[in-house]
């Protein structure tokens, strides 16, 4: 397993000519070969076509955070054996707090359970989590409390799109774009409810937010332009 191939990017001939005979002795004693990359092959740039070809022989998987319904998903998987309720409204909040990665949800229910354990509570709700999450996390800026008007604004920024056409119902492809986006990165990033998020884009119906988010779900996974440019958002929401 070689992690950031992206890294022999701009090395030397000779660098890139030991990897590609590398590659060549593992394959053809079919030896499983496991690349990681901050980009999908065909956006290496400064590697030997023959490198990126090879790159491309085998299967390309984009890993990206868990979403929303997977975070939900982890914490009731966490937390089911632990002896506590954990409410369907406090795990909502803990995905809401935390779209890094697993290890922040697994540290947030480690300190959850500590507190519950020393206040003898079996009920954890939400007041119980976010007292755990103030208690271990000194910066608060690390706490995503984001709300929708400033994803709609930044958003709209990136694709030139007022807020105003995106709470709209025109159906131009860039104002359907930046809306589906924002729409998506409000599932994302938020623990607001569908009804809620509809309403802050005009009164959408709650059908019309589950239909963005797959639908930038799907493009996400399928177009790595779409993918970096959201991912530049997320950034400057943040």
């Amino acid at each position: 397993m070689i992690d950031d191939i992206q890294s022999l990017s701009g090395k030397k001939v000779a660098t890139q000519e030991e990897f590609f005979n590398t590659f060549n002795a593992l394959h053809d004693k079919q030896k499983q070969i496991v690349l990681t990359s901050d980009r999908s092959p065909k956006h290496l740039e400064g590697l030997e076509e023959r490198l990126v070809t090879r790159f491309s022989w085998g299967l390309t998987q984009t890993i990206t955070p868990p979403d929303f319904e997977t975070r939900i998903a982890i914490l009731q998987s966490k937390t089911e054996h632990l002896g506590y309720n954990f409410q369907s409204d406090t795990l909502e909040y803990l995905a809401g707090q935390f779209d890094s990665n697993v290890r922040d949800l697994e540290g947030a229910i480690n300190d959850i359970t500590l507190i519950a354990r020393v206040k003898k509570i079996k009920d954890i709700t939400i007041d119980i989590a976010a007292e755990a999450i103030r208690a271990r996390k000194q910066d608060v800026s690390q706490i995503l409390v984001i709300p929708i008007d400033k994803i709609q604004n930044e958003v709209g920024n990136f694709y030139g799109v007022s807020v105003k056409e995106m709470k709209g119902s025109r159906r131009l492809q860039n104002i359907v774009l930046a809306r589906q986006v924002a729409m998506y990165l409000s599932r994302e990033l938020t623990d607001n409810s569908l009804p809620k998020i509809g309403k802050e884009f005009g009164g959408k119906d709650h059908t019309t937010v589950i239909h963005a988010h797959a639908k930038i779900k799907s493009l996400i996974d399928e177009d790595d332009n779409l993918r970096l440019e959201i991912e530049s958002i997320k950034k400057k929401i943040k």
